[in-house]
């Protein structure tokens, strides 16, 4: 089941609408100040979002002309987000993806197809007020779920692990997080577990921590601009309870965004991740994620 990899460039980044205080929001008709990104906006009830993230990005992992694997991939992220009570918001997102796998002899292999869907629900456990709050703190649960079909050459044999979509297991998470709204700025601290389960092939992707720490300037309705430090800590994969030489321990990434607000309900991000701080067990050199991103609230 090979195709061919899509030229997607992408971009991606941030989501959410809500307007200026003087802007009337879809559902609550009241509006919350700040133009947050996907995920970090104030809850009311009845919200509904829908939206899309395009994402480009690659890593190549092993030494240059000796044995070095090149990953590429372009991946759309479909999301919708309903607050049932003005505490909680669920939301589900199912990635669409073309990857491309290229070795050191040159020979490739290229998938597309629908990735592992991944269901959360987030509830907000403490605002100091109950309107347009100041501080909020936040739980998420959630599990990526093994959706993804496997892919298969024309003969049937299965194709290499990192050509495949999707790990084939059922993988919990688990995070915390806590934003500050102050005037035109905010800023949100977060951190987020991972516990993969053995998948495809027997390999499953060692637990990891994420991290986000941002701050975000909105100095009119229109626009804000963000800027955020994202990590992530992780344990080495294995396959079959044999360790990858290369992969596990800790990178951070650089996470510059500009939001924009063409009109109300509408939010489009764009923005980019670069890796700055690389202690990645081995020889794994990930490229910068471009991103971009478009979000709408009924």
């Amino acid at each position: 089941m090979k195709a061919s990899l899509l030229p997607i460039l992408l971009c991606g980044a941030l989501v959410l609408l809500p307007g200026s205080r003087a802007w009337a929001c879809a559902t609550c008709a009241c509006g919350d100040p700040t133009l947050m990104s996907m995920g970090t906006e104030q809850p009311f009830a009845g919200r509904l979002r829908l939206s899309t993230t395009l994402r480009a990005w690659g890593q190549t992992v092993g030494h240059e002309r000796v044995d070095a694997l090149r990953l590429r991939e372009a991946r759309m992220d479909v999301a919708v987000a309903y607050a049932p009570l003005p505490w909680l918001f669920l939301s589900a997102t199912l990635p669409l993806q073309a990857r491309e796998v290229r070795e050191v002899s040159l020979a490739r292999e290229r998938g597309w197809g629908v990735g592992d869907v991944e269901v959360t629900a987030k509830a907000f456990l403490f605002k100091d007020r109950e309107f347009s709050a100041d501080h909020l703190f936040s739980v998420l649960v959630g599990v990526k779920l093994p959706t993804a079909p496997k892919l298969r050459a024309e003969d049937g044999a299965l194709l290499e692990l990192d050509t495949q979509l999707g790990s084939g297991s059922v993988d919990p998470l688990a995070g915390l997080a806590y934003q500050h709204f102050r005037g035109d700025w905010s800023f949100l601290l977060s951190a987020t577990g991972f516990l993969p389960t053995r998948g495809i092939q027997g390999y499953r992707a060692g637990a990891s921590v994420r991290t986000t720490a941002a701050a975000q300037f909105q100095p009119s309705a229109k626009w804000a601009v963000r800027m955020g430090i994202d990590g992530r800590v992780e344990s080495a994969a294995d396959i079959d309870g044999d360790e990858e030489a290369n992969g596990g321990g800790f990178i951070a990434y650089a996470s510059p965004d500009l939001l924009f607000s063409p009109t109300t309900d509408v939010v489009v991000g764009a923005g980019v991740r670069v890796p700055f701080f690389n202690r990645l067990r081995g020889r794994v050199a990930p490229t910068p994620i471009a991103m971009m991103s478009v979000a709408y609230d009924l």
